[in-house]
């Protein structure tokens, strides 16, 4: 089978899904889900609504068609080949065929933002004070340890991309990726990206990153395994990591981290698996979402481990209450 390009596949998909010519143009449209023939709902300045559905379940179908094309194979219903998960052009898509969607196909597209926000300007929009961004500023230049926490649709990108950009210029920085979203603006970058189909996993590119002779290594999901080669990575002298996780609160952030270095198989026991989390890092930064807006719910410094109570030492620095910080200080090295 012919593939086509990036180009021609994102021109195919436009062209296959013309009704939708308008969200996909809109810049304030960030999300459009189509959950099935005739239901369409779009995400716009941060809330969701139902809107009219104007693509048939031939265009869907055919939508389908051309990712499954432009990810090198054949869009089978009722296979694993019938769901799709591509990327292009600043979007993310799913999307899966029918009967495996028992309402019938389904897709959904993700628009990237074309424009690195700053701190500053996450700031102006409500996302975070004057003062936790002054915290995370000397965080970055302080070389911390940071992991950020958060459910999906919560900004953790967004976020990771301004405190990328506040990284000195001068620095070599590696990036590891499932899917590129990334926004880094250093002249010295090498980029990775994950490839299931490949068998390329973050493990790997984790260990080859050590041997580019990196000065931060980012990631931008920790999803698996490779948790715990990104917890050695912050132990043997890589300051400056940044990473995003899934969770649901900034404690629930070290829980979840742990759970993922348990996954790697190490015969650790838990207690050491903890102690050498607190030793690998220096915040966690929370972010959720309500009422469709995204801001940063906590920031939570990591000040060791208690073994006799086996349990985290931390401290609030910044929690959102009426958007009011407890502290306007950065964490000690």
């Amino acid at each position: 089978m012919d593939s086509p390009t990036t180009t021609n596949a994102v021109e195919l998909l436009r062209g296959t899904l013309s009704p939708l010519a308008p969200l996909f143009d809109d810049p304030a449209v960030t999300e459009i889900m189509v959950n099935a023939p005739g239901e369409l709902w779009v995400q716009r300045g941060g809330s969701i609504e139902r809107q009219p559905c104007p693509v048939t379940e031939a265009q869907l179908h055919a939508a389908v068609k051309v990712l499954a094309r432009l990810s090198r194979r054949d869009a089978t219903a009722g296979t694993r080949d019938g769901m799709i998960d591509a990327r292009f052009d600043g979007m993310r898509v799913a999307a899966c065929l029918a009967p495996t969607a028992i309402r019938g196909h389904a897709l959904c597209i993700r628009k990237h933002l074309r424009r690195r926000l700053s701190l500053a300007e996450l700031v102006a929009g409500g996302c975070l004070t004057d003062d936790a961004a002054h915290l995370l500023r000397c965080a970055v230049l302080g070389r911390c340890n940071v992991i950020i926490g958060g459910a999906t649709d919560s900004g953790k990108t967004t976020f990771m991309n301004a405190l990328l950009a506040e990284i000195p210029a001068h620095e070599r920085l590696v990036t590891i990726e499932d899917t590129p979203e990334l926004d880094v603006a250093a002249p010295n970058w090498v980029a990775f990206e994950t490839s299931e189909t490949e068998g390329i996993g973050a493990r790997e590119l984790l260990r080859l990153a050590l041997r580019m002779r990196p000065d931060r290594i980012l990631v931008g999901e920790v999803r698996g395994a490779e948790a715990f080669d990104l917890m050695q990575v912050a132990n043997t002298g890589h300051r400056g990591a940044l990473a995003t996780l899934h969770a649901n609160d900034a404690a629930g952030a070290l829980g979840r981290l742990e759970t993922l270095v348990l996954t790697s198989g190490v015969r650790w026991p838990f207690e050491a698996v903890q102690r050498q989390i607190a030793e690998a890092f220096d915040l966690v930064v929370f972010l959720d979402r309500r009422q469709g807006r995204r801001s940063v719910a906590e920031i939570l410094r990591i000040d060791g481990f208690d073994d006799a109570r086996r349990r985290y030492l931390t401290t609030a620095l910044y929690r959102r209450e009426e958007d009011h910080a407890l502290s306007r200080h950065a964490p000690a090295e």
